[in-house]
This record gives C-alpha cells, sequence and structure tokens, in this order.
C-alpha cells in the first residue's frame, strides 16, 4: 500500500501526526491513515456509505447522494479505535492493520452528509 503524501490529509491524535487519504471504491469508502514519520504501519479501514435509496418505477431504486464524508473527526475516531481495540502503536513498526466495516465498530451518527448537487 502506497503512503504517498500527495493528496492526503493531515491530523494530529495524542501528539503524533498522521496522514489520511480516503477513497471510493465500488460499495464501501476506503481509508488509509498512516503516522506522519512513515515508521508505523498503516491503518486501512472501511466504511458504508450509508446513502438514502428511493425506489423509482420498475423496482429501480436512485440514490439521494447524501452519503456519509470521512472528516477528521472520523478519521480521529478510527485512530483511537486501533489504539484501544487492536493495540495500535504509531511509533512501532509492523503490519498493515485492517478493520473492515468499521463504520459498525464507532459512533458516525454525527457524520458529515454530502449534498447532492442539483
Amino acid at each position: 500500500m502506497a503512503r504517498s503524501k500527495k493528496n492526503a490529509r493531515h491530523i494530529v491524535v495524542d501528539s503524533i501526526a498522521f496522514l489520511w487519504r480516503a477513497t471510493g471504491d465500488d460499495g464501501y469508502i476506503a481509508l488509509s491513515i498512516w503516522p506522519r514519520t512513515l515508521t508505523g504501519p498503516t491503518i486501512w479501514a472501511t466504511f458504508d456509505y450509508h446513502e438514502t435509496w428511493h425506489p423509482r418505477s420498475g423496482g429501480v431504486y436512485s440514490s439521494s447522494g447524501n452519503q456519509i464524508v470521512v472528516t477528521n473527526r472520523l478519521v480521529r475516531r478510527v485512530i483511537l479505535h486501533a489504539r484501544d481495540q487492536y493495540a495500535y502503536d504509531a511509533s512501532k513498526r509492523g503490519t498493515l492493520l485492517r478493520i473492515p466495516r468499521v463504520d459498525r465498530q464507532i459512533n458516525i451518527e454525527d457524520a458529515v452528509r454530502a449534498c447532492k448537487s442539483v
């Protein structure tokens, strides 16, 4: 998993600087988080989109475009969850920490929502 700083966002949690990037994939949002010093392991987590679907004619559904947006608030929660539940330590070398469907393990009720442009 490449750790390019290009287009990465910054966050500091417990005095440790991290970089992170979220990307949309088929069916989920992928989040990569790594210590800025590049010594500790990467955290890779996924979120469902949590968007609202509306029925249309013929059994077809369309999205309202209100999926969650990954922000520093959610990234902070993922880092703290990794530390508390998986003994993640950003200062030690290690293997990739995978946390699929992290949205089922952390609070996302106050997540920012995207707005579909009209």
